[in-house]
């Protein structure tokens, strides 16, 4: 067969897999030019009590769970029907598996009616995965034709995959990825282009991007992505959702299909994705709490610290003196490349926020990011390259767009030994140095004190046009330092406030290049979302960051923004 009647049959296959009863007519479908938004459209095509069920939080769908109000069955067929619909509108899943998670719900209510006891923390909770974690009885096609038709086993699966299942979790979805798996969009000859559910004619960006449509419009409570050079929180910045990137090795990443076999550096690492921040909470307490260095060598032995999140709340309160306060960083470009006006006044916003919080907060001038995150690039081609080359190669197919200037190129020879070990010698000199830039901090500030966090764009832009996701250097920084970061929404682009800047003055061409993508007309509505980030292992340190960021957020007043400026 063909690769495009492979890729036919694969699309074909996912709506067939969808009861008949919640396939949307074509004609239905709103075009770019009628709508934007499809969160209020959603609604129409749902019953009251799949409402009721799937706008809820995580927290509560388990406690109506063990409370007995709701059973499995009607939160997994809830949540089946929200994300068929959501996939008919954004092109996010990859993988269907409703009957078996029916199933599942099933056999998990007969328990508890049996038992009067859940079976884990996450009983009932269906729980959605980006197409690279391998489940038993489904493909990890990850946009590749060529990996299409190969059904991975029990064997094949990772340990998080397993601990979520011992908890109680329904597998419902996969959700889909760009080819390749290293690109800001996604995008592949198989499923197509993922669309941003707040506004259609942007991306909902990538590499987790089917995962960031599929939170977005609600169709699933709890997510999980990978990130290698911002793979969860371009999404996440995208979509309106929060989203952590752990540190490697503190979650177990085993059981995943990769275009990078056997890089022994810069690894990806896996993550929470939530519309809600107390999801992305309990989700890394209850798989922490379930000790996986146990069974994957690769995991740290580091339990679930409750006293460094407390230690944070504990700073926030009004009443502690300014030398108890947070100290926070704020980077508002990286001297390379300018943001949009929607994230210029993001950065702004929560700026203002802090500061009337009580916070203290000042500028974060680090070692540069640009050419340490090229650097990054250049560690992962080492043996990137020549895998997606393979891949594609493989089918026939062609490249997607995105990566047609690549393919065009033919330079995919992997990096010598010694090519390769210097290049990670290039990376630690770099975080050492970045270690004692930030060690420095102690001395530009009145408490005296290391700053807690770093707040920066997680892109230039807010969201983009399909083709236009090129410049890494605001997400690929954390993924080089190794450190941990948090992504949470700040706002949406106004295009009665973030008006283009017509005397801009770019710094170099791609600072141009990159400016000039933006329309305030087009991106209107689109959210923005920032990061914030801590260092090596400090997720509960960061999760407590992100409440105190997201609850200054709320006390603020709108009002006060103004004009869009640097605080400095």
């Amino acid at each position: 067969m063909s690769w495009q009647s492979n890729a036919q049959g694969k699309r074909a296959s996912l709506i067939e897999l969808i009861p008949p009863k919640w396939r949307i007519p074509t004609s239905d479908i709103p075009s770019v030019t009628r709508l934007r938004d499809f969160g209020e459209y959603i609604c129409r095509f749902l019953d009251r009590r799949e409402l009721e069920i799937t706008n809820a939080p995580s927290s509560r769908i388990l406690a109506n769970i063990r409370s007995g109000e709701w059973t499995s069955v009607d939160v997994t067929r809830a949540f089946c029907h929200r994300a068929s619909v959501a996939h008919q509108l954004t092109n996010c899943l990859s993988e269907i598996c409703f009957v078996a998670a029916e199933q599942r719900a099933k056999a998990l209510d007969e328990s508890f009616l049996r038992t009067g006891q859940t079976v884990g923390p996450l009983h009932g909770l269906p729980v959605s995965l980006k197409d690279r974690f391998n489940i038993e009885g489904l493909e990890s096609a990850c946009g590749y034709v060529s990996w299409l038709g190969k059904e991975k086993s029990e064997n094949n699966e990772g340990i998080l995959v397993k601990r979520l299942r011992r908890m109680g979790a329904v597998f419902f979805v996969k959700t889909n990825v760009p080819m390749s798996m290293l690109m800001g969009e996604t995008n592949n000859n198989i499923i197509g282009s993922t669309i941003n559910p707040y506004n259609r004619n942007l991306s909902a960006g990538g590499a987790s991007g089917g995962e960031g449509a599929l939170l977005a419009l609600k169709g699933s409570p709890l997510g999980w992505g990978s990130d290698i050079a911002g793979s969860i929180r371009i999404p996440c910045a995208f979509n309106n959702l929060f989203g952590l990137r752990p540190s490697f090795g503190r979650l177990p990443a085993s059981g995943m299909a990769t275009s990078l076999p056997g890089l022994p550096v810069n690894g990806s690492v896996v993550g929470p994705m939530a519309g809600d921040l107390p999801t992305i909470e309990m989700a890394m307490k209850v798989v922490l709490d379930t000790f996986p260095w146990q069974d994957d060598c690769d995991v740290l032995e580091m339990p679930w610290r409750e006293e460094k999140l407390q230690n944070i709340r504990s700073r926030t309160a009004r009443h502690r003196e300014r030398d108890g306060k947070l100290v926070f960083a704020v980077m508002s470009c990286d001297g390379n490349v300018q943001v949009h006006p929607p994230v210029q006044r993001a950065m702004a916003l929560v700026t203002k926020a802090l500061l009337q919080r009580g916070y203290e907060v000042i500028e974060w001038q680090p070692p540069p990011h640009h050419d340490a995150v090229q650097t990054l690039f250049q560690i992962l081609g080492s043996t990137a390259g020549k895998e997606v080359r393979n891949a594609i190669d493989a089918s026939g197919e062609p490249p997607v767009h995105q990566l047609q200037t690549w393919y065009d190129n033919d330079n995919v020879e992997p990096s010598s030994s010694a090519e390769f070990w210097d290049l990670c010698n290039q990376r630690d000199q770099y975080r050492s140095e970045y270690n004692q830039y930030w060690t420095s901090t102690r001395e530009k500030n009145v408490a005296k004190r290391q700053v807690d966090g770093v707040i920066m764009p997680v892109a230039p832009t807010a969201a983009v046009e399909e083709g236009c996701f090129n410049y890494y250097a605001y997400s690929g920084i954390v993924n080089l330092l190794d450190y941990t970061s948090g992504s949470f929404p700040v706002t949406f682009a106004d295009r009665s406030i973030d008006v283009e800047t017509p005397d801009h003055v770019p710094l170099n061409p791609t600072d141009r290049a990159i400016w000039r993508t933006y329309q305030k007309d087009l991106f209107d509505g689109a959210p923005v979302g920032l990061q914030v980030m801590g260092k090596r292992f400090e997720e509960e340190k960061v999760l407590g960051l992100m409440e105190a960021l997201t609850a200054a957020l709320q006390d603020f007043s709108v009002g006060q923004i103004g004009e869009p400026s640097s605080p400095f």
